[in-house]
């Protein structure tokens, strides 16, 4: 197993949360490649509660590195967190009272968002990631596939076909969604078919799957997911999807299909306030 993920797993067991075993995996899998690519800059978490995702993140900080803790109220597991040994910064806020002008950080390589998961605060919230994000740095929703959370798919759908942004999603499981900007997703997408099985084997979790059903220049992000009973292949319906298995650059047309669909929800709100 990765020693780094075995002690840090350990840990973040130990510190009251919903975190699973798979999401700890997939979140440090990511945070791996980061480190073995060079990319560097602060961490953020928006919605913290005790503290578990946050000591996956912690541990793969590096001396220079500091991950920014928010938080609506101090409920901060703070012994555990400060045996990761990071620079640690707690916020006592709530997101709504944050704007662009309160993060001095603009570099952030990867940002957590686990708040309360309402329609309004996960748009705020996605806003304040895409301007604190690096133009390598990844977002992570939580309860993205979590219809009990439907409106976080809403939020961010909204979000990401209306506001002037680059962020795409890259990769999904069955609780978050990872984001990324347009140029790096290639950069993320190809490292999610090229090696996020074998990464998540290392790190106790097989039996693992990849999905992909369509690759647009709209959407084009992997699933990552157990297999289930009886499911031998690496690659969902490989057969019939084998040309989805391959990362292609999207980056022009991408934005097309952006401004196409910002038209076309403009023309829908001046109708329905025409019919009011």
């Amino acid at each position: 197993m990765d020693q780094v993920f075995a002690a840090s797993s350990k840990l973040s067991g130990s510190v009251d949360g919903m975190l699973s075993p798979f999401s700890m995996a997939a979140m440090d899998s990511l945070l791996a490649f980061q480190g073995e690519q060079g990319i560097k800059g602060d961490m953020v978490e928006l919605g913290v509660f005790r503290g578990r995702s946050a000591v996956i993140m912690a541990s793969r900080t590096s001396p220079e590195e500091t991950l920014h803790l928010y938080d609506r109220a101090d409920y901060f597991d703070r012994d555990a967190l400060a045996r990761t040994g990071t620079t640690l910064s707690f916020n006592i806020r709530d997101t709504f009272s944050l704007s662009a002008h309160s993060f001095r950080e603009c570099g952030v390589r990867f940002c957590h968002i686990d708040t309360g998961h309402s329609f309004d605060a996960t748009l705020h919230e996605i806003g304040l990631a895409d301007h604190m994000l690096a133009s390598n740095g990844i977002l992570c929703l939580d309860d993205f596939t979590n219809l009990d959370y439907s409106q976080v798919l809403a939020a961010t759908y909204k979000y990401l076909f209306t506001a002037e942004t680059d962020l795409k999603i890259f990769m999904v499981t069955s609780e978050k969604a990872y984001l990324c900007r347009q140029p790096a997703f290639q950069l993320y997408a190809g490292a999610v078919l090229d090696s996020m099985i074998a990464r998540m084997a290392e790190r106790g979790i097989s039996q693992v799957c990849i999905a992909r059903t369509d690759d647009t220049p709209s959407y084009g992000a992997f699933n990552l997911r157990p297999k289930r009973q009886g499911e031998t292949d690496d690659f969902y319906g490989a057969d019939l999807y084998r040309h989805f298995y391959q990362i292609r650059d999207h980056s022009a047309p991408s934005v097309i299909a952006r401004r196409a669909a910002r038209k076309i929800i403009r023309k829908a709100n001046a109708f329905r306030y025409f019919w009011r």
